[in-house]
């Protein structure tokens, strides 16, 4: 808008200027004495009143563009010194990307969220409490209200393998112990298992991006974001995946280049529990709370089994390895109900409508040797308007959490698990 008012204001300068040349040319012969006549005269006298109507005019235009314009700032900072970020990235487990329709699209409103999460892990350190974080999330990642304004982060994804969606179904890695599922003779199949009911009940639900897909992300920054993104790129990189279910190992996928920033934004596990929401990295006396499984696999399929097997044992226990299981039916509440909520076919103390998502994140990374499976824990409180007993005996229970991990992994440091 406002620089449809000043084309508007240059359009009649312009014309005026010709005019102006014109009347001029008019004194000058009467000047000259070389016409004299009334027409020349009249014309004279239009040019004296034209020209001081212009100046009048002229100041007047100045003064309502600036009177329009005092709302009307322009962000020169968004547009200047602006740094691109090329990522050239490979799906590495089915990526459940989906539309409005929940069928697979491949869209940047997503990758931009997940830009959004992780920074706030990366910068929740840095602010007293989740208003004063949202505000600044917004003034960098934008906002529909007045708090933020428009972004200064663009993102655009570019499809650069033919990204054919499908709906065929897994080959099975081969089942795994479960010991709550007697219909089954406490067996169940991995990957159903972590892709639950939503994606995958007789025959998968929704159509997904195979592994081996290859994708750019575009990302631009103004200058006053470049550090932002770079902190968020720095965990995008290491804990990267998206889509539904990609909590549980779905959508995994890694970029082709390496950042070599330090992991920063980490807290001691016990300080972390001052915030109900993602805020930080967290660590323990044993190291950061982020386990690898132990082995490296040559396909997905084997991998996702690998974090199944593990994420059971959590949650239900494992006799061979003296593993006791997070009850799930007594207690008030239940001590599963920490990894997430609600649970199927067990205690719903909130009712089935209420969700929240669990502190664990299961991601596939890919290795030298092969592709393994990692497993990260955010330390934050669980939402205050839910659980009820404090902060205590939800470390407690994390702590047993961080006991089975450390029994079914190895400790992994975060940068093990870039691209």
């Amino acid at each position: 808008m406002q620089f449809m008012h000043l084309l508007h204001y240059l359009r009649i300068n312009a014309f005026a200027g010709l005019y102006r040349a014109a009347l001029r040319g008019a004194r000058e012969r009467i000047q000259n004495k070389s016409h004299k006549n009334d027409t020349t005269r009249k014309l004279l006298q239009r040019y004296r009143k034209s020209y001081c109507r212009e100046k009048w005019l002229k100041n007047e235009q100045t003064r309502q563009i600036a009177k329009r314009g005092e709302n009307m700032t322009i962000n020169i900072a968004r547009y200047y010194k602006r740094k691109k970020w090329e990522l050239d990235c490979e799906i590495i487990t089915p990526m459940f990307l989906g539309n409005a329709g929940q069928e697979a699209e491949l869209r940047a409103a997503p990758f931009k969220g997940l830009l959004r999460y992780w920074w706030r892990v990366a910068n929740g350190v840095k602010y007293r409490g989740h208003k004063e974080l949202l505000e600044a999330e917004n003034y960098i990642f934008g906002s529909p209200d007045e708090t933020g304004g428009k972004s200064r982060v663009t993102v655009e994804v570019v499809a650069q393998s033919k990204m054919i969606p499908e709906k065929s179904t897994f080959s099975n890695p081969g089942l795994i112990d479960h010991p709550e599922c007697e219909n089954s003779k406490h067996k169940t199949n991995p990957l159903n298992y972590l892709a639950g009911m939503g994606l995958i009940k007789n025959g998968i639900q929704h159509s997904y991006f195979p592994p081996d897909g290859e994708f750019s992300l575009i990302i631009s920054a103004g200058h006053e974001a470049v550090k932002d993104v770079e902190a968020s790129l720095n965990l995008f990189n290491i804990f990267g995946a998206i889509g539904s279910r990609s909590r549980n190992g779905w959508g995994s996928f890694f970029w082709k280049g390496n950042q070599d920033s330090p992991v920063s934004s980490m807290r001691n596990f016990s300080d972390a529990f001052d915030h109900d929401y993602p805020h930080c990295l967290g660590q323990d006396n044993k190291g950061p709370l982020f386990w690898k499984t132990k082995q490296t696999r040559s396909n997905w399929e084997d991998c996702m089994k690998d974090l199944a097997e593990t994420y059971v044992s959590i949650r239900a226990g494992n006799k061979k390895l003296n593993i006791p299981k997070l009850d799930v039916n007594s207690g008030n509440p239940p001590d599963r109900h920490l990894l997430g909520y609600p649970i199927m076919h067990h205690n719903q103390v909130w009712g089935p409508k209420v969700r929240h998502a669990s502190a664990l994140r299961l991601i596939v990374r890919k290795e030298t040797d092969g592709l393994r499976g990692y497993i990260l824990h955010l330390p934050h409180l669980f939402s205050t308007d839910m659980w009820r007993n404090g902060k205590n005996r939800q470390m407690q229970i994390w702590q047993k959490v961080h006991t089975a991990l450390d029994i079914l992994c190895n400790r992994a440091q975060y940068e093990e698990a870039r691209s």
